[in-house]
């Protein structure tokens, strides 16, 4: 007994230790899961409307910024422009000042028009005779004193015309003097101050820089409203989306909007409306299948009910009636192998297990295992291949596409009838034709034929043991070989399918 609760007490420890291996092996599996949901909530997201509004106020900063600059320096170069031509102005005046004095044979009664013109200057001019002696200065400080500068030497000496020049905020102009037999008589020194013109610029920057404000912050605010337009539409759709949420799909309203936007959300109600009929389509083919599998249970149950209630019951009638019932099982087995079949058809190309195969092989053998089947009604099912084709197919699948095409022919065909099988191809695809002469389908339901669950004739489907998924299955298969498949029919003269298939890889 001891030995057994010993044995008891290791299984346990065993059970503990795997468990607690189980959930650290969990724990670790989860620790990454956490981690990235983690690394997912710290990403930076940027709305569109900051991005856009980041945009809009940049391009009018630097828009208003390079428009101030030019500005400004064309303000500049204009007061540069008029200081060089008053200058120029008062040089003229000043040369004609002195030769007028000068032919006199006074130079010094210039002076009291030379200091006019310097006051009207704010700057200073000095008059040089030939003797580099300073005759008239406006400033009274250096008048008799002599003055042998290079550039009053080069000037005076006819080396050079005249120099123009600048240093330490003052601008200084050294033209000579020319008599009317072209000798130099004297040079003149105009000597003034810029800062008048440096005042002026800096004046006009700090008043810019206000301006500049001013348009920025007009520009964040034109900013905001451009973003909020830019997003209005995108933020009215979110809105509308967001109470689709609980399953409406109701179709958005595009006036008002912009193009792009417009042309997005016709693309969204075109995503809707599909949205809405596979919903549609799903809710039919769930009721289509409880209404289905509920058939032959209920008659199940009332075959059985009928034996329970009754008494002293003929063995004929309990084997009639469990044959009925037996009946009724297969009819279920039946249709819940086409769903699964539906299904599986369902899962798209990746589920075919695709091979080379000989076509005239291919539909000989399906052929040859439904021929019994039509023999007993007395139909000739007659087939013709023109030429040797090759084609890659999932065969299985593929059998069962072909051999629903045939049985139906076969079903809803009259005693005695035909049905004639074709095979060809051209250089991409190859083609099957299945003709019948059998009752035909009603031109209203001929584009309803292919849906899941569709009877033309329900009774007369029951009779044929038909689930109404044969040719759903049917074009499934097809569409999965990127194939097509088209039907031409009138009642009472038979039916005709044909199927194209590419080729394929062989």
């Amino acid at each position: 007994m001891k030995k057994n609760r010993d044995t008891v007490g290791v299984e346990k420890n065993k059970k503990t230790s795997s468990n607690a291996e189980l959930q650290a092996d969990k724990a670790k599996d989860e620790q990454p899961k956490a981690s990235q949901k983690s690394d997912e909530g710290r990403r930076f997201t940027v709305s569109q409307r900051l991005i856009i509004s980041v945009m809009v106020v940049v391009c009018v900063a630097v828009l208003v910024y390079i428009g101030l600059e030019v500005v400004i320096r064309s303000v500049d170069a204009r007061n540069e422009r008029e200081f060089d031509r008053r200058v120029d102005s008062c040089a003229d005046y000043a040369v004609y000042a002195v030769n007028s004095y000068n032919a006199d044979g006074d130079m010094r009664e210039a002076v009291g028009d030379i200091k006019t013109m310097a006051y009207s200057l704010s700057g200073r001019i000095l008059v040089i005779d030939p003797g580099y002696r300073v005759v008239v200065d406006s400033y009274d400080k250096e008048t008799g004193k002599y003055m042998a500068d290079p550039e009053v030497l080069q000037v005076m000496t006819g080396k050079t015309p005249e120099v123009s020049e600048q240093y330490d905020r003052v601008y200084r102009k050294i033209m000579p003097v020319v008599d009317s037999e072209g000798y130099t008589d004297a040079v003149i020194i105009f000597a003034v101050k810029i800062d008048e013109l440096d005042n002026y610029s800096a004046g006009l920057r700090h008043n810019s820089m206000y301006l500049f404000a001013l348009v920025v912050i007009l520009g964040m605010v034109a900013a905001y409203f451009i973003a909020k337009l830019s997003v209005r539409d995108v933020n009215r759709t979110r809105g509308i989306i967001e109470g689709m949420k609980g399953g409406s799909l109701e179709q958005m309203d595009t006036s008002g909007m912009f193009g792009e936007m417009k042309a997005l959300t016709k693309d969204i109600n075109n995503i809707f409306n599909k949205a809405q009929l596979l919903e549609e389509s799903r809710q039919e083919f769930v009721s289509n299948v409880s209404h289905e599998l509920k058939t032959p249970i209920t008659s199940m149950k009332v075959l059985s009910e009928s034996l329970l209630t009754q008494s002293d019951v003929p063995a004929e009638m309990y084997r009639e009636f469990m044959e009925d019932i037996v009946q009724e099982i297969d009819r279920e087995a039946e249709i819940i192998s086409d769903l699964l079949t539906l299904v599986k058809t369902d899962k798209g190309p990746d589920s075919l297990n695709k091979e080379s195969v000989d076509m005239d092989e291919f539909m000989d053998l399906i052929l040859k295992r439904l021929r019994p089947l039509a023999d007993k009604r007395s139909i000739q099912l007659s087939y013709e291949s023109f030429g040797e084709i090759h084609a890659s197919i999932d065969k299985v699948k593929f059998t069962l596409a072909i051999s629903n095409l045939i049985e139906n022919g076969i079903k809803y065909n009259v005693d005695g009838g035909w049905i004639k099988v074709s095979l060809n191809s051209d250089h991409k695809n190859f083609y099957i034709k299945v003709a019948d002469s059998g009752v035909g389908i009603p031109e209203d339901c001929i584009n309803h034929i292919f849906e899941r669950f569709y009877r033309v004739d329900k009774a007369r489907s029951r009779d044929t043991g038909g689930t109404g998924l044969g040719l759903a299955i049917t074009k499934n298969i097809i569409i999965l070989h990127k194939g097509t498949i088209n039907v031409y029919s009138e009642p009472g003269k038979g039916t005709t399918f044909t199927v194209r298939v590419p080729l394929g890889e062989q």
